[in-house]
């Protein structure tokens, strides 16, 4: 019962005086330091400006935070398919405290992965101390104290020093939490995620916490049992520690934690799953081996039950809000379940191989650029090996509570990403593995260090042994030496990949700034910092951005399409083009995710280039260009050829022509004037065209007519459209007609002169 060996034990140890330089590097104060050091360090050096720009999932909670602000918060927030509510109140508060800026939405999820890194060090450490009473001791450590954790031996013939010989060995009971929370500190994954301002990164920040609270009920309630049974051992951290409360709160804090995930991230409910099923799994192992006694589930019922009640309780408000919107519960997971697809079966597995792939295998990471160095690895090489290792050392001790909870960690919060499947791999949908999966490579390297102490010290002989008994062996003399340097090379090494691809790699990259919309957020920079001529004019790929909305606007998701800002318009330069009032000046900001067509050009000969920002790569984000008051457009709108044809109230044809395109393919181009904003058609017409070819055959089309929609018209200004017409052979037309369409039922927008909605248009 007592031979099996601790996931974590490297040999039996014994109790030796420590030196005064064993005291400071065991002090867990100064562990806590160097934890939050590199930990803080990763996460808030440059977090102004790395990532740069703001991305549109950031910018949305963003959006929810300010209806916050604005009195309407809410525990569940329906745009964006739904997201849980709490990250959103605090993004409010620092709002609150900041002002609305990248920096303040994503300083939460950054001080998160610094709480992430400290909790997984207290996770650490109640694992190394969870025990297997049934042995009679404290984990396999066979060390007194729990305490200040006496220095053990590494190897047992070491165990012949005098308990009073003060040696200079590693601290080895404390080196596993540190590796796995200097991991976590250091790890790209994590400390992208850090920096990412959404809610996912808070998963693993409760998950620790739940956990290590967990274990810690488990620890002291079986110190209690060990008391109460007269098995006597030297717990002295447990009886004199000011934590040392009943297990009972503990087990609520742990219930406290899981419930509070399930406010942030979709993936955290398999928390609840995955710590029943371990229980269960745990309870019925220990069964098989007949010590039914040793089971979690039965020695802390009541404890677990408290646990789960705690949970469900947190949970409640967001319950109460799934019960009234039973489909806002299923509402994001809906749209990629695998069940939704056909072969579900067989893209299950396909999910679950390229998901695990992506932990080990170089070039099989997440290849979206906003979520990831693409394809990029969760482990470096080396990290990967020794997680492998460490996955290897787990697996031969599966039966230990200890080494099972971490291989059913791991396998449990897999499963979001293999039962949605609409893309693989994918990081943001495992988060819940953190810190878990880093215990791995901790594990491993461990390991190897166990086996060389082994090594080393097989190389003695008996007699050796006894001539040099009253002195350190050899093997711990060299260890002395290569223990922390093993530590800290593999550490380094790890941290250094993870600095290099963040920091020099993925951060300054031209592919990061278009992916992080950073055309957006030079506009709003500039618009901050400038005054411009007249009318404002933004071109954006997304109609109303939602990044430039929050920064610019200070917009909320509630009065989304309703804001209105008289001084702005958005349009697509790569479809349109406004011009203002007669005599009015304008200013263009230009972003280069809409950047001005060739075409615009016989418009805005008499506008300067203002200014231009540039992008990483050194072509423009953003170019600010100025139309004076009074400036010569060509005379295509003030001096049209032809009557005006109304097609609403808002919005009448003054002018059309074809000019040539590429590749044999036609252009429309239609002027329009403008008499003011049309509010209620946010979504955009459709336009649809019609006419015959030379051979008198009928052409017709269903073209956008969203590149400058209804709400941004300005009274008295106009604008150009250009269309693609796809006329076979690029045949010119005549006897060409249009007529608009709404958006949201295809109606014709008829008008008693034309009562089926097409105008007869000439074409210059």
């Amino acid at each position: 019962m007592g031979s099996a060996r601790h996931p974590f034990t490297v040999s039996p140890v014994h109790r030796v005086t420590k030196s005064p330089l064993h005291r400071v590097l065991a002090s867990s104060w100064l562990h806590l330091a160097l934890i939050l050091l590199v930990a803080a360090f990763f996460r808030l050096w440059q977090l102004e400006s790395i990532p740069p720009g703001l991305f549109g999932d950031e910018a949305t909670d963003g959006l929810d935070a300010l209806d916050v602000l604005a009195g309407r918060g809410a525990i569940f927030f329906p745009a964006n398919f739904g997201r849980e509510g709490l990250h959103m109140w605090l993004v409010a508060a620092m709002f609150q405290l900041m002002g609305v800026t990248p920096l303040a939405l994503r300083l939460p999820s950054a001080l998160a992965g610094i709480g992430t890194a400290l909790a997984t060090y207290w996770l650490g450490r109640e694992l190394g101390r969870a025990v297997d009473w049934g042995a009679g001791r404290l984990g396999n450590w066979e060390t007194g104290r729990l305490g200040n954790w006496e220095i053990g031996k590494l190897g047992s013939r070491a165990a012949n020093l005098p308990a009073s010989q003060p040696t200079n060995l590693p601290i080895y009971q404390f080196t596993f939490p540190l590796l796995a929370a200097l991991y976590v500190a250091t790890s790209y994954w994590h400390v992208h995620f850090s920096r990412f301002g959404i809610r996912g990164v808070f998963t693993p920040l409760f998950g620790a916490l739940a956990f290590a609270a967990f274990w810690r009920a488990v620890n002291v309630a079986n110190q209690r049992i060990n008391e109460s049974t007269n098995q006597r051992i030297n717990v002295a951290l447990i009886r004199h520690s000011p934590f040392a409360i009943r297990p009972f709160v503990w087990f609520a804090l742990a219930g406290l934690f899981l419930g509070l995930s399930l406010h942030f991230y979709t993936a955290s409910r398999f928390f609840l799953f995955f710590l029943g099923g371990f229980l269960i799994l745990q309870a019925f192992i220990a069964w098989a081996r007949g010590r039914a006694e040793e089971a979690i589930l039965r020695r802390h019922f009541w404890g677990i039950a408290v646990l789960f009640l705690v949970a469900a309780l947190v949970f409640a408000p967001l319950g109460v809000y799934f019960l009234q919107h039973p489909g806002s519960f299923m509402q994001r997971a809906s749209e990629v379940v695998v069940t939704k697809t056909g072969a579900p079966m067989e893209r299950m597995a396909q999910a679950a191989l390229a998901n695990v792939a992506q932990f080990f295998l170089p070039g099989r990471g997440d290849p979206e650029q906003f979520y990831n160095l693409p394809r990029r690895a969760v482990f470096d090489p080396l990290t990967a090996l020794l997680a492998l290792i460490g996955i290897a050392a787990l697996l031969w001790r599966w039966k230990t509570p200890t080494a099972l909870f971490l291989l059913t960690w791991f396998g449990a919060l897999l499963l979001p990403a293999f039962l949605a499947t609409d893309r693989w791999p994918t990081l943001p949908r495992v988060l819940g593995v953190i810190p878990g999966v880093y215990f791995f490579p901790a594990m491993g390297l461990l390991t190897i260090i166990s086996a060389l102490s082994r090594a080393l010290e097989g190389r003695r002989g008996e007699g050796q042994q006894r001539v040099e008994k009253a002195r350190p062996s050899l093997a711990a003399s060299i260890l002395v030496s290569l223990f922390p340097c093993l530590l800290a090379a593999a550490l380094v090494f790890h941290a250094s990949a993870a600095y290099r691809d963040y920091f020099a790699v993925w951060g300054p990259s031209q592919a990061t700034f278009d992916a992080f919309e950073g055309d957006m957020t030079a506009a709003w920079r500039w618009l901050g910092n400038n005054q411009p001529a007249g009318h404002v004019y933004l071109s954006s790929d997304i109609y109303r951005h939602p990044t430039f909305m929050l920064l610019g606007e200070h917009a909320t998701v509630q009065t989304y399409f309703q804001h209105s800002n008289p001084q702005l318009s958005w349009f697509d330069a790569r479809g349109a083009l406004p011009l203002p009032p007669p005599g009015e000046p304008a200013t263009y900001l230009i972003g280069s995710g809409a950047a001005l067509t060739d075409r615009a050009g016989e418009f805005l000969a008499a506008a300067h280039e203002r200014d231009r920002i540039a992008a990483p790569d050194a072509t423009a984000a953003l170019t600010v260009i100025e139309l004076p008051a009074g400036a010569d457009v060509g005379g295509l709108v003030s001096e049209p050829r032809t009557a005006a044809i109304r097609f609403t109230d808002q919005l009448a044809l003054a002018r059309a022509r074809f000019a040539p395109g590429q590749e044999g393919a036609r252009w429309l181009a239609l002027i329009w004037r403008t008499a003011g904003p049309d509010p209620q058609a946010w979504p955009a017409y459709r336009l649809e065209v019609a006419g015959l070819r030379p051979n008198n055959d009928p052409w017709q089309d269903d073209l956008p007519f969203e590149a400058f929609r209804p709400p941004e018209w300005v009274p008295g200004g106009s604008f150009v459209t250009w269309h693609k017409l796809d006329v076979p052979n690029g045949e010119p037309l005549h006897a060409v007609r249009l007529r608009l369409l709404h958006p949201d039922d295809r109606r014709p927008v008829s008008q008693p002169a034309a009562a089926d909605g097409w105008h007869d248009i000439t074409i210059e």
